[in-house]
């Protein structure tokens, strides 16, 4: 089996419920960061905790390729999934058949094999519709 590695170090973690999303908050004004940042964007204060974000957000915006690319073949989706925490994050889409794209639609986190890569599984977080 081939060493799982993650795409970018410190982005997400996997638990028996699923993925999370790991964002950071600043510890003066409230403001949340995913991808974590190193100092708050808003106020510029240096002390950031760490924070989980939910498992679910919404569709808000997507678009579906039908070229290939590095590591998607056709079709692929992309898009942006609104958190309650006030944070829009940017990801592949996990294309389900019979469950079309609909902006407002809710999304869950999953965390699952983007690429092979150097004899390595690259595993990264994609959004797929909550199915039910």
């Amino acid at each position: 089996m081939a060493e799982r590695v993650p795409i970018r170090e410190g982005t997400f973690q996997e638990g028996p419920d699923g993925g999370t999303l790991l964002a950071n908050k600043c510890k003066s004004c409230g403001q949340i960061f995913f991808p974590k940042a190193k100092l708050c964007q808003a106020c510029l204060h240096e002390e950031l905790e760490e924070a989980p974000l939910s498992r679910k957000g919404t569709l808000y915006s997507y678009t579906i390729a039908h070229m290939p690319s590095s590591f998607f073949p056709p079709p692929h989706a992309m898009g942006y999934v609104a958190f309650p925490e006030g944070v829009r994050v940017f990801a592949p889409l996990k294309i389900v058949e019979d469950k079309p794209f609909d902006v407002g639609m809710e999304m869950e986190v999953v965390i699952e094999k983007l690429a092979d890569l150097d004899e390595k599984e690259v595993i990264g977080y994609v959004f797929k519709p909550v199915l039910g």
